[in-house]
């Protein structure tokens, strides 16, 4: 299994915040900041996609890592239901369903008032990591 990344400790070149996890579920936030607006003055889409998949990404880890499993989106989808031009906003990720193969999941952003401002589903592949060939013994080959 991975190291967790430390709550409260930024991630990444976007500091990304996480606050939660357990199996399952998982929190992170991320303080909006300027520099990643777009020309019409709002937070760009894909800081929020990449906090949404970020949340995704560690409530299916939280659930799989343990078995030595690994998990990578396969798809995702964001429907973006308000402009972010300040704050702090909270990515609350949830596996729905969790199978050999495949994870299904839920997240939504919300800002400090509790306003849903994105919601997304992303589907995972549940990946395992391919065990080595012993090698040959010696003078055989």
């Amino acid at each position: 299994m991975t190291a967790r990344p430390t709550v409260g400790v930024p991630q990444g070149p976007l500091g990304f915040l996480p606050r939660a996890a357990s199996p399952g579920t998982a929190t992170w936030e991320y303080q909006v900041k300027h520099e990643h607006f777009n020309p019409h003055g709002v937070l760009h889409g894909g800081v929020v996609m990449a906090l949404l998949d970020t949340a995704m990404g560690h409530a299916v880890a939280e659930l799989v890592a343990p078995e030595g499993a690994f998990n990578a989106a396969a798809e995702m989808s964001v429907r973006f239901l308000e402009p972010i031009r300040a704050g702090t906003i909270t990515a609350r990720a949830e596996v729905r369903k969790c199978g050999k193969r495949l994870a299904v999941v839920e997240a939504e952003v919300t800002d400090e008032q509790g306003l849903t401002l994105a919601v997304a589903t992303a589907t995972h592949a549940i990946l395992r990591k391919k065990k080595e060939s012993p090698a040959p013994a010696p003078g055989h080959s």
